[in-house]
């Protein structure tokens, strides 16, 4: 080829390149009031927010980076003009770069601009979590969250104060949300926000990641904090331990109500005593979005309510519910205490866990029916008995449980807090041969038939929570994680395996199988501060997109 044939070759070409871009070509998007701030609202500080305007839909990624971890997430995939994107999984205390990258619909990926932005220290009084295990390749991805009790003493909580936390890997705080009110646990909501309920308190609060209240329910029966003007009102007395959304986006929650026995068992271990009582008995209830009851159903209906466990005549537990309405006197006692509840959506049935009654039953919600009663044998009488699924090989009941859930494998996965391991009406174990254990079971409803199939307890560690904890499946990994959260220790130092001391514990995951190990542990222990763990989970990310949803 000579250099004349190779010029006009070259100009043939340039000047089809630019006919091509005058009838097909488009110039890059332009961005505008490109800015990036801390997060304004103070309940979630660790958080930013970045916005920008382009003149045509671009889809934006973001990539976080403190010098030492870096994330890069597309927080939605959706093509838009106006972007406010919430910067999330940011250590305390640290300068982060945050690069803008943006790209048209299956376009070119365009780097746009790198801002910076500084996070603040944790506070003063921000509970210690200590690192003491983490295989990191073993372990199921994603940040741990978990809601956090603060105590003033061994039986007060604080009722003023509230914390949802999430961890890395490492261990390390990536957010929070404090409230001046007790938090009983956070989920994942379809809509992606977060919602939770308050400690006893009959109220919901549905937030988004920044912290941003977006709706907001209550209980009419007995309130005992003042709600807002735009609360939607439930008619239930007060949401206690659980609360779910269920796929139908209506919410299954347990609630209370109070019903006077003229002639009921006034004394425990049962004896021929009687009298009249009034009794905090737990209701299921599914209500709607906008408040409204779907279905509703009465545990006194469900479960024999004479039936008494150890702490069935006690009035301590709602005595704040129900101070306003009854004098010392004539409190509710505490019949049920119904403490977890899981939706079995292919059977549209509930399984519930009742505290008290060391038992775990499971509910037709089309009927209201009983279906099963996973516990010992002890003081079920007829139609009850009939009820009870009957064990084969080795089973050690649950008692006094709480946190269960089906697994993929259609087993059941429950935390065995075993406190006292006193089944109603029965003697117990001495405090130190008490212990806890995540425990799952193979349930055989067609033949009535239950077996235990595998455990993490005193075979592996011995400890012993008396009260609140979990126990979660891990969807990749098959983990499973176990808050072991309801801890007290002595004067020395020294685990306790009662009520009483001084409160503290940890979240720890294991594998599964017969090769048992544990993977990662966190442990929040302070010797002036008593704090408890409810529940802790697993999300896949902050970002509400990229996480899977749970219930």
């Amino acid at each position: 080829m000579n250099l004349m044939h190779y010029r006009v070759s070259n100009l043939n070409f340039l000047i089809a390149a630019v006919l091509l871009c005058v009838f097909g070509c488009s110039s890059p998007p332009e961005i505008t009031e490109l800015t990036l701030i801390n997060n304004p609202n103070e309940r979630v500080p660790l958080a930013g927010i970045l916005s920008f305007n382009s003149d045509k839909p671009v889809v934006a990624t973001i990539t976080i980076d403190d010098g030492e971890h870096r994330q890069t997430i597309t927080p939605d995939e959706t093509p838009m003009t106006s972007h406010t994107i919430p910067v999330l999984g940011m250590r305390p205390d640290r300068e982060y770069s945050v690069i803008l990258s943006i790209h048209e619909d299956k376009g070119e990926v365009i780097t746009v601009d790198t801002l910076s932005i500084k996070t603040p220290p944790l506070p003063d009084d921000f509970p210690p979590i200590t690192l003491t295990t983490s295989e990191k390749e073993s372990l199921e991805p994603g940040v741990t969250m978990m809601n956090l009790f603060r105590w003033t003493g061994p039986f007060d909580d604080d009722t003023d104060w509230g914390l949802l936390v999430a961890l890395d890997s490492e261990g390390e705080v990536v957010w929070y949300y404090q409230t001046d009110y007790g938090i009983s646990e956070g989920r994942r909501m379809q809509s992606g926000n977060l919602f939770y309920y308050g400690e006893v308190d009959g109220r919901l609060f549905e937030i988004d990641m920044l912290g941003n209240t977006v709706n907001e329910w209550h209980t009419t029966g007995a309130m005992v904090k003042p709600v807002s003007e735009n609360s939607r009102a439930v008619d239930t007395d007060s949401f206690h331990h659980d609360v779910l959304q269920l796929p139908s986006g209506n919410f299954l929650g347990i609630g209370l109500e109070v019903i006077e026995f003229e002639d009921f068992p006034i004394e425990y271990p049962p004896s021929t005593k009687r009298g009249k009582v009034n009794a905090a008995s737990d209701v299921l209830i599914e209500f709607a979005p906008d408040g409204s009851t779907v279905r509703k159903w009465s545990v006194a209906n469900i479960l024999d309510p004479e039936r008494l466990g150890t702490g069935s005549l006690g009035t301590d537990f709602y005595e704040k519910v129900y101070e306003n309405k009854y004098d010392s006197l004539s409190l509710p006692i505490d019949i049920t205490h119904s403490n977890a509840i899981y939706y079995d959506e292919a059977n549209d049935a509930a399984i519930v866990s009742s505290y008290q009654q060391c038992v775990i039953y499971k509910v037709d919600m089309k009927t209201g029916e009983l279906i099963w009663l996973l516990g010992d044998s002890y003081g079920w009488d007829e139609p009850w008995a009939e009820k009870l699924l009957k064990p084969v090989g080795d089973v050690t009941w649950p008692c006094h449980q709480h946190g269960l859930e089906l697994t993929p494998r259609g087993t059941l996965l429950l935390f065995d807090n075993g406190a006292g391991r006193n089944i109603a009406g029965q003697p117990g174990l001495t405090p130190d041969k008490m212990y806890s254990r995540a425990v799952e079971y193979k349930i055989d409803e067609e033949n009535g038939t239950i077996e235990q199939v595998w455990t993490y307890g005193p075979e592996q560690e011995h400890f012993s929570s008396v009260f609140i904890c979990d126990a979660d499946y891990m969807l990749e990994t098959g983990n499973v994680l176990i808050t072991d959260g309801g801890r007290f220790m002595d004067e020395n130092g020294e685990p306790m395996n009662t009520f009483g001391g001084h409160q503290w514990g940890r979240v720890f995951e294991v594998t599964y199988g017969d090769d048992t190990r544990k993977v990662w542990e966190v442990v929040i222990k302070d010797p002036e501060k008593r704090f408890s763990i409810y529940r802790a989970q697993r999300l896949k990310s902050l970002y509400p997109k990229h996480d899977r949803p749970i219930g």
